[in-house]
């Protein structure tokens, strides 16, 4: 199993330089940077990223199809296949946060993301592009440089939803599963994805299985689910709420009446209060069900239960154990995660033994 990190774009400048090289030394796979709305540029911070590294892959997680013409992130991808020689990745997503830019919205995402895949592939491929599709259209315009066919990036596409996942299976080099940790969220996306690979005639050789996770190593096994985990689930539930709803029974044994009701009748913002709610609400089951949170040892016993799964490449947004709270001198930052990870999670997933213990240096 491959083991990759995500930046969604909070570091400030030096300090994500510092961390995308500390990332390679560490000898993660990938590294990924969000196209969220509104952290730093994705594009900026890969071509820094493209210019601080030599060996670990790196890519978009996630970009959208309707903020960003498909042309536009064809070109893009394509500077950044040349400047890595070939190790850039390049994922779509429905996206979300669309309520800060009227006119725009996801717009049958399954469709959409389709043709930005078909519009890149034709670009890459030299060729002068005419596309009227259902949603992407894009007249009679080429890349103006080329690009060595063996550098054209890989395209992944990650979702949690039905028509998505279907869709990636018949079409994408990859899916990135959105947040699902355990046997149940994997073996509904592969059901899924594999309807998609019988509909093409392909088969789970021609694709790659992954997943995005919400990652934080505890000291103590009773350790409380730090804020930052709730975070990020309580964003993955409400980013995917139609999907989401139906599934909630399902993947979690502890629902409350009171989160159920929250989940269909509040108001779809991303308002402090009702973050602030939906975080009280969760179910620690859920937390489960869309993180990998415990000790070295546990969290080494999930990511293995992952590949037994089938998952190939896990892309983790780490989180420190006490994100937010700075009342002590013995704190962790997400530079101590990945080290720790590094020293106690990764020899074992990968059946290696550790380098040894890693110093940061100021």
């Amino acid at each position: 199993m491959k083991l990759s990190i995500a930046e969604l774009g909070e570091m400030p400048h030096g300090r994500y330089l510092d961390f995308v090289r500390l990332c390679e030394l560490l000898r993660f796979d990938g590294f990924y940077h969000a196209d969220e709305k509104w952290t730093r540029d994705v594009w900026t911070r890969l071509g820094l990223a493209a210019g601080a590294t030599s060996r670990v892959t790196l890519g978009t997680s996630v970009t959208d199809p309707v903020t960003r013409h498909p042309a536009l992130t064809a070109q893009a991808a394509a500077t950044m296949a040349e400047a890595t020689e070939g190790r850039f990745h390049l994922m779509f997503g429905a996206g979300s946060h669309f309520e800060t830019l009227p006119g725009y919205d996801v717009v049958r995402p399954a469709v959409a993301i389709r043709e930005a895949i078909e519009l890149c592939r034709r670009l890459w491929s030299g060729e002068r592009v005419t596309y009227e599709g259902e949603i992407v259209r894009y007249l009679g315009g080429k890349l103006d440089f080329g690009l060595d066919p063996a550098y054209a990036p890989k395209i992944w596409v990650a979702t949690r939803g039905v028509q998505v996942l279907r869709m990636a299976g018949a079409v994408a080099d990859g899916v990135l599963v959105g947040s699902f940790a355990t046997d149940w969220g994997i073996n509904y996306a592969k059901t899924e994805i594999a309807k998609g690979l019988e509909r093409s005639g392909r088969s789970w050789q021609d694709i790659t299985l992954a997943s995005w996770l919400y990652v934080c190593i505890l000291p103590n096994e009773d350790d409380p689910v730090p804020e930052g985990i709730r975070r990020g689930v309580s964003h993955a539930l409400w980013s995917s709420r139609p999907i989401m709803e139906p599934l909630i029974d399902a993947l979690a044994g502890d629902v409350s009446d009171d989160f159920r009701k929250f989940v269909r009748d509040a108001p779809h913002e991303w308002s402090p209060e009702v973050l602030g709610e939906l975080r009280r609400l969760i179910p620690r089951s859920l937390i489960d069900q869309m993180s990998v949170v415990g000790t070295a040892d546990q969290v080494t016993e999930k990511l293995l239960n992952l590949e037994r799964l089938g998952v190939q490449e896990v892309v983790a947004w780490p989180f420190p154990h006490d994100a937010g709270v700075r009342t002590t001198a013995n704190t962790s930052d997400v530079e101590d995660f990945v080290v720790d990870f590094a020293h106690n999670v990764m020899p074992r997933v990968r059946r290696h033994e550790s380098r040894g213990e890693y110093t940061l240096v100021d």
